[in-house]
């Protein structure tokens, strides 16, 4: 190899040491910018709604009456599962033929027309819904249909299709479209007297409710088992499946009156429990959620607690009076006890972070006073800038806490430095060297 052979493999070498010293520095100098841009994640604010709640199979007790029937022919309910009646009162008629029922039944329906036409009337220059109220119970109406008839409560989906036609006629006298409803309530009255007339042909015997309070059109075979005379006699195991004895129903039972307003739900519960339960009663907010019946929490009033001492495991006896279709017909059921509810902002545990320092606060009388505090709060992605946000916690569990929503300073609680966490504010939950004012890339 000669001279100039050697010189070209010392440049090559050179070179090649150069490109890598270079592309050495380029990379150092990535991974320090790198580690310089933040790299946060970041989750919504938005409100919620949790229950502080107790899980327990509920065992619901109501005086029940079977009803029974052993005339031939067709039988023509008067009434839904759900709705009020009186003792003595016709709950169903028994006619000899299917087109008897179903025009008595049609008659029904046209009545109720009648009866929510002429009450359109009665308001109909004094009504002051606007369009987009009505629209909105109409959206109401149907979210309702579709959550009954999703779950086949077939009775209460009825009652939606009356609020939803109510509120479209509504509509229509709102923006003009029609005066009133008078020949329409005209035309369904000459339908009413002409069925009224035939069903004057027809023989019909009626069928007579036992109980004043509410009819239930199916039976379980469960009615006798406890009365609300036993309620201060239930105890620990009594509520058992294998204990709780089923009755035979018999063919001709067509339904059942369930006396008064109020129901009950026996439920067993630990002796913490019911000093959990005792304690929300008396701050004045119990309640019961039960899937299968309502959406919503419904409201109770602790009846009594059957315990053989303060130590010892017990049964709970709730009372309420809310009532549906699906109320008038449930029995054993997978419910929770709502001791509280708490409305607020969701936060993930992992964006609360604790602050202790000096913070400048202002009295009452404006003067500005600096003091040593702790609390707790979050940084928030205001643009490109993060803000320290003070929350107040009400509630929390493993994940996340339900945080305070507030408008305005309440008790001093709030520094002047740090804003409040608004709803729908941008909450940092990864991030690393986080603090007030950072300018996020």
């Amino acid at each position: 190899m000669d001279k100039n052979d050697n010189n070209k493999a010392v440049l090559i070498k050179k070179l090649m040491v150069g490109v890598i010293t270079l592309l050495l520095i380029m990379y150092i100098i990535f991974s320090v910018l790198k580690t310089n841009v933040t790299q946060i994640k970041t989750e919504s604010a938005n409100i919620i709604t949790v229950s502080d709640a107790i899980p327990v199979s509920g065992y619901f007790i109501r005086n029940e009456y079977l009803i029974e029937n052993n005339e031939k022919g067709i039988i023509s309910y008067n009434f839904n599962d759900g709705d009020k009646i009186s003792k003595d009162e016709s709950v169903a008629d028994i006619f000899e033929n299917e087109d008897a029922a179903a025009d008595h039944q049609n008659l029904k329906r046209l009545e109720q027309q009648i009866t929510n036409l002429q009450q359109l009337n009665k308001t109909a220059k004094t009504l002051s819904a606007t369009p987009d109220e009505i629209d909105d119970s109409i959206n109401d109406s149907l979210n309702k249909l579709n959550l009954n008839v999703n779950s086949g409560n077939i009775s209460d989906a009825a009652g939606n299709i009356e609020s939803l036609l109510y509120s479209l006629n509504e509509r229509q006298i709102v923006t003009g479209k029609i005066e009133d409803f008078s020949d329409k309530v005209k035309e369904l009255q000459n339908k009413v007297s002409t069925l009224k007339k035939e069903s004057t042909k027809t023989k019909s015997k009626q069928i007579l409710s036992p109980a004043t309070g509410y009819f239930c059109a199916t039976a379980d075979g469960y009615e006798k088992t406890f009365s609300t005379a036993d309620l201060k006699n239930i105890k620990t195991g009594d509520l058992a499946e294998n204990k709780v004895k089923r009755s035979e129903v018999g063919s001709n039972v067509i339904g059942k009156a369930l006396e008064g307003v109020n129901w009950y739900v026996a439920c067993e519960v630990t002796a913490d429990e019911v000093l959990k339960i005792k304690q929300a009663d008396a701050n004045g907010y119990l309640g019961v959620d039960i899937p299968s019946v309502s959406s919503s929490i419904i409201s109770v009033d602790l009846e009594c607690v059957n315990q053989e001492s303060q130590s010892s495991d017990g049964v709970v006896i709730l009372k309420g009076n809310y009532m549906n279709s699906a109320m008038a017909n449930v029995r054993r059921e997978d419910i929770s006890i709502v001791l509280h509810t708490y409305k607020g902002l969701y936060v993930s545990k992992n964006a609360i972070h604790e602050y202790t320092g000096p913070v400048t606060a202002t009295d009452e009388n404006g003067n500005e006073k600096e003091d040593n505090k702790e609390f707790k709060g979050v940084y928030a992605l205001i643009g490109n800038e993060l803000k320290f946000k003070q929350v107040v916690i009400l509630y929390t569990d493993e994940n996340f806490a339900v945080c305070k929503i507030s408008s305005v300073k309440e008790n001093d609680w709030l520094s002047d430095e740090f804003g409040l966490l608004k709803p729908y504010d941008e909450v940092v939950v990864e991030g690393a060297n986080l603090y007030d004012g950072k300018i996020i890339d």
